[in-house]
């Protein structure tokens, strides 16, 4: 993270009439108007696509309505569920870098896997003339989640801390420090990357998990981390593997990147988690769920789905009904809409359940590329439109395992 602004492109002059109920024009206006060039090229590609995947589902779609017969819907059916699932697929791969990806959920010692990383990168480090040091506990450490993805988030949190450290040394400054500790935080365990670097300052802290936002210098080479996906990617595995990635930073005093983890449950408390590929996604039977959101559209579909699930289903679009429910102990996890209307926002009311219901699960739905702007506390398991009924019911399975 350097000193340098970031490389602006002039604005787009028109964007899309409509956007993601999680998306706000103005949001979506600064991520696209932040990529690179080559990027708009990919967009353009993306849309274009998807403009072809919608014209083939609502062709079947009217020609469903107009028959109706059983031959037709079976016909029908799966390519709109292909249609609509390749769709969703190309705009995942514009607004999260990570859709694609996919990661395990099984037990493993954290201390050896950041031994690992530093072992890994002590080398270039040190070429860079920054010593990496790490604190490691004597005992193994265990945590749940994706050793390998959790390797994968630890080098790029350890590379941008170098290049802080190196803009430190530009501005005159010394430094050349990066210290891994491992740290018990609540009830989770958390791996804290420290540098002694620029540090960040409050504008740049608040985007620095949107995906294409970057600091770096327009002539400095092209890698993930110019094209500002580092982060980015970084935040959405930490997310599928149902653990946090937040910073505490202020300019010119460092920056301390913080991932902590779900420690792991006994074996018969284990239910299916987040992003596993392959697995049947389930829920315990009678499980109660509370579902707020304000699209009529999408509460009806998770109200069916989840019961035929055998799920207890309470739907609302009121916070003040959620109140109730939560005072009564009538719910054991709650799915919320980050945007509930002009006069509510779901990431307050996560935020309120964190203090008033600690023992609920909380999921939040979102369709904004970076919930950086939701506190952590609020967050709970993050879920991202369009999405997949299966990837739903994962993330209230990891919820009510964090409970």
């Amino acid at each position: 993270m350097s000193e340098h602004e970031p490389t602006v492109p002039p604005p787009l002059d028109t964007l899309p009439s409509t956007a993601s109920p999680g998306l706000s024009r103005a949001t979506l206006h600064s991520s696209v108007s932040n990529l690179l060039p080559g990027d708009r090229v990919a967009i353009g590609a993306a849309v274009h696509e998807i403009q072809n995947v919608l014209t083939s589902v609502l062709g079947w779609v009217e020609l469903a309505q107009s028959d109706r017969s059983e031959a037709l819907l079976d016909r029908a059916l799966p390519i709109v569920h292909r249609g609509v699932a390749r769709a969703g697929a190309l705009v995942a791969s514009l607004v999260d870098p990570v859709a694609s990806f996919g990661v395990r959920d099984e037990r493993f010692d954290l201390g050896a896997v950041v031994a690992t990383v530093r072992d890994l990168l002590d080398a270039r480090c040190a070429a860079a003339q920054v010593t990496l040091r790490a604190t490691l506990p004597a005992e193994p450490v265990e945590a749940q989640g994706d050793p390998e993805r959790v390797e994968q988030v630890l080098t790029n949190l350890i590379i941008n801390a170098s290049h802080a450290i190196q803009s430190a040394r530009q501005r005159g400054a010394e430094a050349g420090t990066i210290e891994l500790s491992v740290q018990p935080a609540g009830g989770r365990v958390a791996v804290v990357v420290r540098d002694d670097g620029v540090g960040i300052d409050p504008s740049t802290r608040a985007r620095i998990f949107d995906p294409y936002f970057t600091t770096r210098p327009a002539e400095a080479p092209l890698t993930a981390a110019v094209r500002g996906l580092g982060l980015a990617v970084s935040r959405a595995l930490s997310e599928a593997m149902g653990a946090q990635l937040d910073v505490d930073a202020s300019p010119g005093r460092g920056a301390a990147m913080v991932l902590s983890l779900r420690r792991p449950r006994s074996d018969s408390e284990m239910v299916l988690p987040l992003s596993v590929q392959g697995t049947e996604a389930r829920l315990r039977p009678g499980v109660r769920v509370l579902v707020i959101d304000d699209d009529p559209a999408i509460r009806e579909l998770l109200e069916v789905a989840l019961s035929l699930r055998g799920a207890r289903v309470m739907v609302t679009t009121e916070v003040d009904d959620a109140r109730r429910l939560l005072a009564r102990g009538e719910v054991d996890v709650a799915l919320v809409d980050e945007t509930l209307g002009e006069n509510a926002s779901g990431g307050s009311f996560l935020l309120e359940m964190a203090l008033i219901a600690p023992r609920v699960g909380r999921v939040l739905m979102t369709g904004a590329p970076s919930v950086d702007h939701v506190p952590s506390a609020a967050r709970g398991i993050v879920v991202r439109k369009p999405f997949l009924l299966d990837d739903v019911v994962r993330s209230l399975a990891v919820a009510l395992q964090e409970r």
